[in-house]
């Protein structure tokens, strides 16, 4: 049986996972290590040496559990340390009867690189986004196809160079090499979200701790990459210093909390430890919740529109806002888009907090397996370290 590891550096935890697969393609969890940290803001890299610590923890709980050593392990990368590059690429199909091989579409692949490389970056994969047959779009596959030009829209992901070095740091003294590095986003587009969808085009956003990540995602690969300072963090924190609650408490109130309900004058009783028992009006409770969704959803709505239209749909993932009850309704309504909520069946940590995490395992164990989607991003993948290592 072969297993995997994966690695999900989030903003707030570290998940570390050791999966294999049955033979109908489930997959199966053999240890799983969670650790919290302080973690990282927009624009800053977690500190050094507690992502090592945390990194160990999480690594060291998952061999426990599973009773397996890790040599390799697959790095997602968040949003944050993620620079998406969209180019296009020009080819002319050297055969005699002009049908496309696949050294015509490598050959398109390597001619996207014109433009100037990112500095401070380093480049993870490249996935052609849409094909052109003589100007005429096409869908799958162009191999075989008869035209004189192919052109295809390239999307090229990039990631921090500070961010790799921090996590090889961490995992080096574990005596563990980081096989791959792929987007956190991506991967768990292509486990969430069914592939007749990602044809077209579909928004992922992950409400995470501290942050919220927007990612377009067309086919199988990335168009466009935002974060926002928005997270699950902020709701409990308004709480805390809203109603003067221990922290504790106020992440109690916000996961029993209901958007859009009508609570009337009804009061939540919450227990303070060393104060003794209170009754809090849920009104409070609804317009400090509310209020702070309103933000998100407002500057959420603003990212989307100025990507593309409102026909396309969002799907909603993490742990910040998803697993509130009501919040698909809610955000549904307040950006004007369908929006969707959703999390494959799993054997353990069925849970849209480990939505990414999954979306990693997946990656990770069908490389070259049921996935079209993850073997298509793969096969890229490969070719492009071939062409640019």
């Amino acid at each position: 049986m072969r297993h995997c590891a994966i690695l999900d550096i989030g903003s707030t935890k570290v998940v570390c996972m050791i999966v294999s697969a049955e033979s109908d393609g489930a997959i199966i969890v053999h240890g799983t290590g969670i650790r919290e940290y302080s973690g990282y803001k927009l624009g800053g890299l977690p500190n050094k040496r507690e992502l090592a610590k945390t990194i160990s923890g999480a690594v060291d709980a998952a061999e426990r559990a599973s009773k397996l050593r890790i040599k390799n392990i697959c790095v997602g990368v968040p949003a944050p340390f993620l620079k998406v590059v969209n180019s296009k690429g020009t080819a002319e199909p050297a055969s005699k009867n002009r049908r496309v091989q696949a050294s015509d579409v490598e050959y398109l692949m390597d001619s996207s690189f014109s433009f100037e490389q990112p500095s401070g970056y380093s480049l993870i994969h490249s996935t052609p986004v849409t094909y052109f047959a003589d100007g005429t779009p096409i869908s799958g596959s162009p191999i075989g196809l008869p035209c004189t030009t192919l052109t295809a829209d390239i999307s090229h992901c990039y990631v921090d160079s500070d961010f790799t070095k921090a996590v090889d740091y961490a995992l080096s003294s574990l005596g563990i090499t980081a096989d791959s590095y792929i987007s956190t986003a991506l991967a768990e587009t292509c486990f969430t979200v069914p592939e007749d969808i990602r044809t077209g085009s579909v928004f992922m956003v992950d409400c995470g701790g501290t942050h919220t990540d927007v990612t377009l995602v067309r086919g199988n690969a990335i168009v466009a990459s935002d974060s926002i300072g928005v997270g699950g963090k902020h709701f409990t924190s308004d709480l805390c210093y809203g109603l003067r609650l221990p922290e504790g408490v106020a992440d109690g109130l916000k996961k029993n909390y209901v958007f859009s309900l009508d609570y009337g004058n009804t009061c939540e009783r919450v227990r303070i430890p060393g104060e003794g028992i209170f009754d809090i009006e849920h009104s409070y409770i609804q317009l400090i919740l509310e209020s702070r969704a309103d933000e998100l959803c407002e500057i959420l709505s603003e990212k989307l529109d100025a990507l593309t239209d409102r026909s396309i749909p969002v799907w909603l993932v993490g742990s910040g806002l998803a697993l509130m009850r009501g919040a698909k309704d809610f955000v549904s309504e307040r950006l004007g888009r369908k929006v969707a909520i959703s999390m494959p069946t799993v054997s353990r940590n069925s849970s849209l907090s480990y939505a990414a995490a999954f979306g990693l395992a997946e990656f990770a164990l069908f490389r070259t397996g049921r996935s079209s989607a993850i073997r298509k991003t793969e096969r890229y993948l490969r070719r492009t370290f071939d062409w640019r290592t």
